[in-house]
Parts: C-alpha cells; sequence; structure tokens
C-alpha cells in the first residue's frame, strides 16, 4: 500500500472531471449490439452532467506533488503562521484555518489515518481538479501527518494524532464508532475556531466546487447528504421534505458554526451510547427539535423521533428547509441526492446522467468488499487517481470483449412477460424460490459472464498480462435485506443493470500474498475495471497500436505466444481459450491451482425471504458452476450440475 501511495504521489495524474458511467439514457434494455465489441469504438464511459446541465466530459491536470503547484490562496502572502507546502501545520489554530479558508470563513475538510491515504489523496486531486480552493485534511496519526506533507497537502495534526494508529478501519467495529467521536471533536475543533464546516468522508470524490451551490440557502445551519435512493425534486435544489424520512449521510454535511451547541450534543450523545451509530446520532438529535408525534421508527430510538418536517416555515428562504434541533434554535435542509450522490445513486443508478443534473460529490457507500470495493468502484467511473504504469503494466493488456445473447439479457417468461422487472415473490415465506424463472434467468445471465471471465484471467495469467474487464449486466440488484429484485425507494433503477458493479457478484477483497506472480491470482491481482480503455489516462498510442486476433495462434503456447507478443502493449484477442482442458494456455499443475482459487472469486446474492426466519435467503455465485465435480467456497462437493441452492443448502445431487 505504501508503495502506491508513493507512486500516486510521485505521478502527474489526470483526473476526469465529469467522466462518471452513464450507460443508461433511456427505459430500453440496451441490446446485445451496443454492447462492448471493439477497443476503439466502445463506448463505457460517457460524460456524466455538467453544470449547465448539459452531457460534457472534461479533464485536468493535477500534479501529484502539490494542489496545482501548492500556490498560496489569494490574499494570503506566505500563510504566516499557517500551512506551507509540504509539511503539515504543528496544530489546528486559528492561523492555520485563516490561511486555507474563504472570505465567508468556509472550509472543506477531510480526515485520514495512513491506512487510508490513498482514498484521502484521491479525494484531494478530485477536489484540485474541481477548481475546490479552500480545503484542508485533518491527521489522526503519525503516518497521516508524514504522507499528508510529503504529498504537499494543506493538513493538520487531529488532536490525539500523537497515539492514533494507522490500522484500517471496517464498517461497525469498535474503530468505526471510535472514529465518529473523533470525527465530531474534530468538527467541535473547527467550529470553536469560527470556521464553517463542509466535512467529508475520505471515500468520496469532489467533482465540483460545492461552496457556490451552498452559498445559496445564507439562513441554513446544517445542509446534509441523504441516503435516499430517489430524488424528489424536478429542479436543482434541495429535496422536498418528504426525504427526510431516510438518514442523513454524514459523509458530507455543512455545519456552520453557529451550531456548535449542536456538535457538542452529538459527541455527548455518542459517548453516553457508544453502541450508537454518529450518522443514527446526527439525524436523530436534529429531529428532537421537528414537530411530530415522537412515535417515529425506533420509538425514539437512533430513526426517531418523529417525521413531520412540515411545521413552522416564518423567515426561511426556501420551504424545503425546516427548523431542526432542541427549541428548533437551528435550520436544517437536505442536499439534493442527485448531486451529492450516495454510492447506489450515483454509481448504480447514474441519475445525473439519466436526469442531466450536475454531479458535485459521490460517497462509495452501498458497496460490498470493504475499501477494495470503494476503490473498485471509484476506478469503474473513472475518478480514482492511478499512477501512468497502472494503465501501461509490464507485460502488457489483454482485452476480450464480451457480446451477451439478446436471450439471457431479454429473458422472458411463459406469461411473455419480461422476467428481469421487480418480482414481489422474492418476498414471499411460502415460495420455492430455487424455481423461480427469474431467479434462474439471473443466474444463466451470471454464469454465463463469470465463465468469460474465468477464461480471460486464466489467458492473462499464462501470458503475464493484466486483463481489462468486460462490464457486468446484473438482472438484479444487490442488498443487505431481502429485495424483490431492486432496493427499496430506487424508483429510478432499470433492469438489468448495465454496466453492473464488479462488487456485485465478486469479492475483491482477496489478494494472493505474492501476487500472480508466485501463484494462482485473485481477480483484482491480474484484473483492471472495465471503464480502463476509455479513460483520458490512457495512452493513445496503446489504443491506436493494438494487436487485434479472432483468437489465439494454433499449437503455439503462453511462453511463446509471451515473446511473440512482447513489443504488443494491447492485445484483443475476440475469443478466449478454456481456462481448462485442451486449449488451456494453462499447464496442469496451474490449472489445478486456479481452480483453488476460484472457489475464493465470488461473493453472493442477496437476497430473497426465507422459507423461515432466522435462515440465510442469499445464494453463493460459483465461477467453477460448469464443472463437475467440484468444491465450492463452503465447502460443498458438487458432483452433478449446478443448481440454486440458497443459504448452505447442499447441493441437491
Amino acid at each position: 500500500m505504501k508503495a502506491v501511495i508513493v507512486a500516486l504521489m510521485a505521478a502527474t495524474v489526470v483526473i476526469a472531471v465529469a467522466s462518471m458511467v452513464a450507460m443508461y439514457t433511456s427505459g430500453a434494455v440496451v441490446s446485445v449490439v451496443h454492447y462492448q465489441t471493439s477497443v476503439v469504438n466502445e463506448a463505457v464511459l460517457r460524460a456524466g452532467a455538467s453544470s449547465s446541465g448539459a452531457s460534457r466530459a472534461s479533464s485536468v491536470a493535477v500534479a501529484a506533488g502539490g494542489a496545482g503547484g501548492a500556490s498560496a490562496p489569494a490574499g494570503v502572502a506566505g500563510w504566516p503562521g499557517g500551512w506551507r507546502p509540504g509539511e503539515c501545520a504543528p496544530e489546528l489554530n486559528r492561523q492555520f484555518v485563516e490561511s486555507v479558508w474563504s472570505e465567508q470563513h468556509e472550509l472543506v475538510v477531510s480526515f485520514s489515518n495512513g491506512n487510508g491515504m490513498d482514498m484521502a489523496l484521491n479525494l484531494w486531486k478530485s477536489a484540485t481538479a474541481a477548481g475546490v480552493k479552500h480545503m484542508a485534511f485533518g491527521a489522526m496519526d503519525p503516518e497521516g501527518v508524514r504522507l499528508m506533507s510529503a504529498a504537499g497537502m494543506p493538513c493538520f495534526p487531529m488532536r490525539g494524532a500523537a497515539k492514533g494508529g494507522s490500522e484500517a478501519i471496517g464498517w461497525g467495529g469498535a474503530a468505526f464508532k471510535n472514529l465518529g467521536v473523533r470525527k465530531i471533536t474534530l468538527l467541535i475543533d473547527l467550529l470553536e475556531l469560527g470556521v464553517n464546516v463542509i466535512l467529508l468522508d475520505a471515500d468520496t470524490v469532489l467533482l465540483k466546487d460545492p461552496l457556490p451551490y451552498l452559498r445559496q440557502w445564507p439562513d441554513a445551519d446544517v445542509l446534509a447528504s441523504t441516503d435516499h435512493l430517489t430524488n424528489t425534486t424536478a429542479d436543482l435544489g434541495l429535496e422536498e421534505l418528504d426525504a427526510g424520512h431516510s438518514h442523513w449521510n454524514v459523509g458530507l454535511f455543512y455545519l456552520k458554526a453557529s451550531a456548535v451547541h449542536f456538535a457538542h450534543a452529538w459527541r455527548e450523545l455518542l459517548i453516553k451510547k457508544p453502541h450508537w451509530w454518529d450518522q443514527h446520532a446526527f439525524g436523530w438529535l436534529l429531529r428532537q427539535g421537528v414537530s411530530g408525534d415522537g412515535k417515529g421508527p425506533g420509538n425514539g430510538g437512533p430513526n426517531g423521533p418523529g417525521w413531520d418536517l412540515k411545521g413552522d416555515k416564518t423567515g426561511l428562504s426556501d420551504r424545503r428547509l425546516f427548523r431542526c434541533f432542541t427549541n428548533h434554535s437551528l435550520v436544517c435542509g437536505t442536499l439534493p441526492v442527485v448531486s451529492f450522490a450516495n454510492g447506489h445513486v450515483g454509481l448504480v443508478q447514474r441519475l445525473h446522467a439519466k436526469l442531466e443534473r450536475p454531479l458535485y460529490f459521490v460517497h462509495a457507500t452501498h458497496q460490498y468488499s470493504a475499501g477494495a470495493g470503494k476503490r473498485h468502484r471509484l476506478r469503474e467511473a473513472g475518478v480514482w487517481a492511478d499512477p501512468p504504469e497502472y494503465y501501461s503494466p509490464p507485460g502488457g493488456l489483454l482485452y476480450a470483449p464480451m457480446p451477451i445473447p439478446d436471450a439471457l439479457l431479454q429473458p422472458r417468461g411463459a406469461d411473455g412477460l419480461a422476467l428481469f422487472r421487480e418480482q414481489k415473490a422474492f418476498l414471499n415465506t411460502t415460495a420455492d424460490h430455487a424455481a423461480h424463472p427469474a431467479l434462474l434467468a439471473h443466474f444463466a445471465l451470471t454464469n454465463y459472464q463469470m465463465r468469460h471471465i474465468r477464461d480471460g484471467v486464466a489467458a492473462a495469467w499464462a501470458l503475464g498480462r493484466k486483463l481489462v474487464l468486460p462490464p457486468l449486466a446484473c438482472a438484479f440488484d444487490r442488498g443487505p435485506f431481502p429485495h424483490p429484485g431492486k432496493s427499496g425507494g430506487a424508483f429510478e433503477q432499470l433492469l438489468p443493470i448495465y454496466p453492473c458493479p464488479l462488487d456485485y457478484v465478486f469479492d475483491l477483497e482477496r489478494r494472493s500474498p505474492g501476487g500472480a506472480a508466485t501463484g494462482a491470482p485473485m481477480l483484482l491481482d491480474v484484473a483492471r475495471e472495465y471503464s480502463l480503455l476509455n479513460s483520458s489516462r490512457m495512452p493513445r498510442a496503446t489504443l491506436d497500436s493494438a494487436l487485434r486476433l479472432a483468437k489465439l495462434p494454433v499449437g503455439e503456447g503462453a511462453q511463446a505466444l509471451r515473446e511473440k507478443w512482447a513489443r504488443s502493449s494491447l492485445v484483443e484477442l475476440a475469443e478466449l481459450p478454456p481456462s481448462f482442458g485442451e486449449g488451456s494456455l494453462l499447464s496442469p499443475a496451474q490449472q489445478r491451482a486456479f481452480k483453488d482459487a476460484l472457489t475464493l472469486y465470488t461473493d453472493v446474492w442477496c437476497c430473497i425471504n426465507p422459507v423461515k426466519w432466522g435462515l440465510p435467503g442469499h445464494i453463493m455465485y460459483d465461477m467453477l458452476w460448469d464443472v463437475v465435480p467440484h468444491t465450492d467456497r463452503m465447502r460443498r462437493m458438487w458432483k452433478c450440475p449446478w443448481h440454486i441452492a440458497i443459504g448452505a443448502q447442499q447441493p441437491r445431487c
């Protein structure tokens, strides 16, 4: 990880400011002829909506060694007592914030320890490319201070940084909950210095400067992003009050210095109730001042207390603002989810492109595979800053188009209706879901694609290349709980989902200890995201000089092909050799090792309602579904053709 960070710091990279993935522009399902067919004419990455609402793409070069050369903000000569490029400020104080905040005392702030520095660095690069001029980062530990200083980021040590550790912080654990308290402590320190704070988590990306947008509501004390899964407005304003029943998401929120009393109450609540999530506590406290019956979800628990947000509007500049917190002492609003997007709205539904709205911010949430899933989601969207060698790896790239038959993409049931639509039967606890035609069609589509990817990984490993993955199509959404094929509230979600996030199907956290060089690779040891060849950072010479072949030359093994194609940075194969048996490029020993590795490649589809409460409702994907016999990830022996086995059910052989 440290080597990657150092490489990022040293490289000059290009950030595609508005190049978010946007394949769906109408309600029609894409035909097979519109899927990737060649390196030159594929168009996986399309521009997101620009500030005018029209589709545009732009890119800005950013030097890794500093924010556009790390020049001082306008009007601050030499930053006396504040931040200087190449070193963090010795402490967070008034001199530091005055050296970086705006004329309105606004400051965009994020934070990280050394372990998460690649995300923090990526956020900073995206913000710099988007023209954000007033930003700073809090370092949570000595390693964070060192790495931020080396990267030339405007930074300062957070309170307790000298004792902070650099461990990875997974969602939901003790370290995660402690992170919430440290985050609020940072917020309080900033508010007490008079800063109007836009606080972001590090697993986010900025694509436009949010400050001009936020200034439209000078009477708002709190503006927060939301976990709502659809928009409630037909304009560029705040969300309607109906979105208030969803959780606010504290991955991005704006808090004025006037709300410092709320921040103190928020921190005190979490200290008293350490089992509460900081995000739940945030919303619960703010709703304390909202009129209602006090009987919202949780009956006054983390989701309560009430939901009537249509109280007194006297003196408010916008009817979508509302009075909040104790004694209605603050004014709150919900940022538009299309433009300040959570991971589902921004990276799965891509509503900004469909509705032609400006995209300011994306939070890598609603994803799987933890940090690896977050990074890959941002890579798929074209907003992760990798060094040049990522696009020109030693050994070169391999690409194999994956045309998908329309029969798999648009299956119909016996009644003639499309199977890939909301299926209420998935929630029926008395049905035999294993035989449901829509579920069978979902796995037929996914299995077809997994076999193609399996063959591509085998060929890439044998040839010493990195595989450019094809985009996936997923018949149904994935969620943490039973659903009818779409997540609740995702009204604009089209089925099938294309392109579908890789983490919907694959477990991206697993990596080989020594990488592909020492044994059978895990997926991300050898693979690149589907959008790589459309990235503005991909060398044009690589694309122009691609070697295109219908199939492998007859009778030539992997080593001969490595030597033969050594000068070709990109090889495109219309037909891949099989992973196993006759025609495989892998040796018998490699094939055995690859089979063992493949059992760990996949994740689960979740979920149908189980027939009995407490039983699992997920179904495990299986990369060896067409290999008989084989043992799957759950150590189940398959001596018959693969079929749907829900939860821990044994194969019906």
